[in-house]
């Protein structure tokens, strides 16, 4: 599941700010726009297409929570790390926007993928909080851990 707080300028509060959340179950589900327990919406990003049944939101509104999501890391760093290590990487799935399950190709040296991957992970993480690599051997027999939580700056 991707949970993101969503901050926004809405001139019809006191502090001229809003927030909503934008919530995916699955990476095939669209994104829900909810204000506390009420769904303002859905997003898909796949097709660009917002379904609502009775809210409506101003058009600019739906762009930028589109552009916030697609800048989001959980969307690139798959792909990132398929490319930094394509012979060693079979499949990356995004568990959440702080977890990844991360499989292996068979034949590997998967000690030696270990100690690679530690190195090297930190260097691709964007996000400023703790994000975790669950690491699996192609069939799933050996599997190592990493967390890496990027500082503040």
């Amino acid at each position: 599941m991707i949970k993101f707080q969503y901050i926004y300028e809405d001139s019809g509060t006191d502090l001229g700010l809003s927030a909503c959340i934008l919530l995916q179950e699955n990476s095939e589900s669209p994104f829900l726009i909810l204000d506390g327990d009420e769904i303002l919406g859905q997003l898909d990003l796949e097709t660009g297409c917002w379904h609502s049944d009775n809210v409506i939101l101003e058009e600019e509104f739906i762009k930028s929570v589109s552009r916030f999501i697609k800048a989001q890391q959980f969307l690139k760093l798959p792909k990132k790390i398929r490319d930094r290590w394509p012979d060693e990487v079979q499949e990356v799935i995004v568990k959440s926007e702080s977890a990844y399950l991360v499989v292996t190709k068979p034949g590997i040296n998967f000690i030696s993928f270990e100690k690679i991957f530690r190195n090297f992970i930190e260097e691709l993480v964007k996000d400023e909080w703790e994000v975790v690599f669950e690491v699996f051997s192609t069939n799933f027999d050996d599997d190592f851990v990493v967390k890496v939580r990027k500082s503040i700056r």
